[in-house]
């Protein structure tokens, strides 16, 4: 495929996106607007005709069965052999990768295991036992959702704020749930994120290589990021700062996993020349 036919049965809007200037990019469309099909053309446009590397661009997005499409889509425009070469994920299963690559500067064990949903209940509840705390007075649920939101805002046991006796309830069931995941060579799903912001954050050195690594950021459903999300890409584009954002301003429908309203703004903010 040629760079030219990338931009066929594309829009002028559309083809406006997929041909921007390096730097920052903010794409804003509704739904059935074509947006996953701009990223996916974004991407193979930097591959054909800024000749860009496939291992120095990221492509992530929120769900597997989103990141196979776009996979399949990129296989299609770019050759298998190529599209192989790319980055391209969840969140999550991008950290994931970066954690058992960096396991020994985060100093959790390489061989670590992923608790799923049912497994942080459990420890939830074993915590709750461990503390001499009914279970049927502070859920399960409702406290693993408290727990789960202050990861999502970068917020460590030792830092919550309790500001209630509910809250002080919260942060000790935290601070032993925590411990017990070390003890289990666990992480939770919130782990992943912000395990790699923090090992940015503590390790030039590490960050520095993957900045270097990617050169193009691309992000699908910008909306629905959470806080944890947006520092790790901020970490990642503060040097070569080309990072390409498609969102729908009218529907976040992660809400319930801490997606932050406020991250278009602060996309706005840090970026004045977006």
């Amino acid at each position: 495929m040629t760079p030219m036919d990338l931009l066929t049965h594309l829009n002028a809007q559309q083809r406006e996106a997929v041909t921007a200037s390096d730097g920052a990019v903010l794409v804003l469309a509704g739904p059935g607007s074509g947006k996953t099909r701009v990223l996916t053309r974004r991407v193979a446009w930097l591959v054909l005709e800024q000749d860009i590397a496939p291992w120095h661009i990221l492509a992530v997005t929120f769900t597997n069965k989103a990141a196979r499409e776009m996979r399949a889509r990129l296989d299609q425009l770019l050759g298998a052999s190529r599209s192989q070469r790319l980055s391209l994920g969840t969140f999550h299963a991008i950290c994931a990768r970066v954690l058992r690559q960096e396991s020994e500067a985060v100093g959790i064990s390489k061989d670590y295991v992923i608790f799923d949903s049912d497994d942080q209940l459990r420890l939830v509840r074993q915590a709750l036992k461990e503390l001499n705390l009914d279970d049927k007075r502070y859920r399960p649920q409702a406290i693993h959702s408290a727990i789960s939101r202050a990861k999502n805002e970068l917020v460590p046991p030792e830092s919550y704020d309790t500001g209630s006796y509910y809250g002080e309830i919260v942060k000790r069931v935290y601070e032993r749930y925590q411990a017990m995941l070390a003890l289990n060579h666990a992480l939770d799903f919130d782990d992943l994120l912000t395990k790699t912001v923090w090992l940015f954050e503590r390790n030039p050195g590490v960050l520095a290589r993957y900045q270097e690594r990617y050169h193009h950021i691309l992000v699908d459903e910008f909306q629905d990021t959470n806080q944890a999300q947006y520092r790790l890409l901020h970490l990642l584009a503060k040097r070569q700062n080309s990072l390409f954002c498609v969102a729908d301003e009218d529907q976040s429908i992660y809400a319930w996993r801490g997606a932050d309203y406020r991250n278009i703004r602060r996309l706005r903010n840090d970026h004045p020349d977006l």
